[in-house]
């Protein structure tokens, strides 16, 4: 699909915005194994709540801009939510990678028309 410039500046906001969220939880999951016990429960707790949230605005990102590439990226987050279930946090977080990859793919392709615009 071509993007016209209006698309692509939405796409790449969004795109950026879920990056930098990603990035966040990510860090967030490595913090985990180095708390008490009694905190793990509870941490565990936000970031499922936080990773159900994130993956809620990357299928967003999907109904709006038409971009298969933030499918991809909530078939990641399913993932990394699995993982945390299982108290797996180092892997929950190196899969997060496997999040972010589908949606730099997409603000590379928005950022791509805009700088081909001369907007960026």
């Amino acid at each position: 699909m071509t993007l016209t410039p209006k698309q692509a500046l939405l796409q790449y906001h969004l795109a950026e915005r879920l990056k930098l969220d990603i990035m966040m939880i990510a860090h967030q999951l490595t913090t985990i194994p180095t708390l008490k016990k009694e905190d793990k429960p509870g941490a565990k707790y936000m970031l499922i709540t936080l990773l159900d949230t994130l993956n809620a605005e990357v299928k967003s990102a999907a109904a709006q801009t038409g971009n298969e590439e933030f499918l991809t990226a909530s078939k990641g987050l399913d993932e990394v939510i699995n993982l945390v279930e299982t108290n797996q946090f180092g892997l929950a977080s190196d899969n997060s990678g496997a999040a972010m990859i589908p949606v730099t793919t997409a603000a590379v392709e928005a950022f791509e028309v805009l700088s081909a615009e001369g907007l960026l």
